[in-house]
């Protein structure tokens, strides 16, 4: 009782910095509050009931998916790429799905109102399957946006690589090089390496080991397996700057076979057209013959 009547006379004084400190966090989370919830308002007021629903189903299905231990992980590395959310992908999912069952069933309901005589059984089956198809539309969509983000990625990671070894050849050390590397270009790859190496710094973490998780994270084995070459080898200097000399000629590499297959297809695929545009010349020329022959 007496300690308490002291600290009421008496109360200790808090220094000045904690005290701004406590005022920013206040004012953080007072900002933060805010603008949550005006953008949830403004959410609210411009999405209709059918993108809430889809909302909801989709953290619904993400959390039973949780679980259930189903991880998802190769659309998890495409949408981390493509900027959408999980719960978003899944929602599509289910609204998809049952826009595919309700076309099913209308399918059928205006074939049987046409004439047309169905088995038993048919409608169902022609709902099932057009629910299945498009409820992985939204994985395919992710996946081909996501082949195209790693695509650039990787051509960015490569001249990226030669930059850090640029770097290290001038006697910077590796902490120093991977950002300073980073911040010369202007491209989003650059940026989200930026972004990883400034967390990894802030958190206390080895830059090599957050470059491997980004890579995994995002489905790029090339980053994620250089991340863990280099963590075993990052007190040796001249090796790291070695193995990412090599690394950087190898993905050049690879990326010139790509470039050269994609090549080689597109050609083959103009000769195809050039000998379909032969045979059609070839058959209009033919045809009045034929017809002439045929008429005797």
């Amino acid at each position: 009782m007496l300690f308490a009547l002291l600290v009421r006379l008496a109360p200790p004084k808090t220094s000045p910095l904690v005290q701004l400190a406590h005022f920013d966090a206040g004012h953080g989370a007072t900002a933060a509050a805010l603008t949550q919830a005006e953008k949830a308002g403004a959410a609210g007021a411009g999405r209709g009931v059918l993108a809430r629903v889809q909302g909801q189903s989709g953290r619904w299905l993400a959390w039973q998916l949780t679980r259930r231990g189903v991880g998802y992980t190769s659309l998890r590395q495409d949408l981390a790429l493509t900027g959408r959310t999980v719960e978003d992908a899944l929602g599509r999912k289910i609204t998809l799905a049952g826009a595919g069952l309700l076309l099913g069933l209308l399918a059928t309901v205006g074939l049987t109102v046409a004439g047309l005589a169905l088995p038993a059984g048919a409608p169902v089956i022609l709902a099932l399957v057009l629910a299945a198809a498009f409820f992985f539309l939204p994985d395919l969509d992710a996946r081909t946006e996501a082949a195209r983000r790693r695509e650039e990625f990787r051509r960015a990671l490569g001249a990226y690589l030669d930059l850090v070894a640029l770097e290290m050849a001038g006697s910077a050390a590796p902490a120093e090089a991977l950002p300073s590397a980073a911040r010369i270009g202007a491209g989003w790859p650059l940026a989200l390496i930026r972004d990883t190496l400034y967390r990894a710094t802030r958190g206390g973490r080895n830059p090599w080991t957050a470059l491997a998780d980004l890579g995994q994270r995002i489905g790029v084995g090339e980053l994620r397996d250089l991340g863990q070459l280099i963590a075993l080898v990052a007190h040796d200097g001249a090796r790291v700057r070695s193995t990412l000399t090599a690394r950087a000629q190898t993905m050049r590499r690879h990326e010139l076979a790509n470039l050269e297959g994609k090549a080689g297809k597109a050609d083959q695929s103009m000769r195809i057209a050039q000998i379909l545009i032969g045979l059609g010349f070839i058959a209009f020329l033919g045809y009045p013959a034929v017809v002439a022959v045929l008429s005797f």
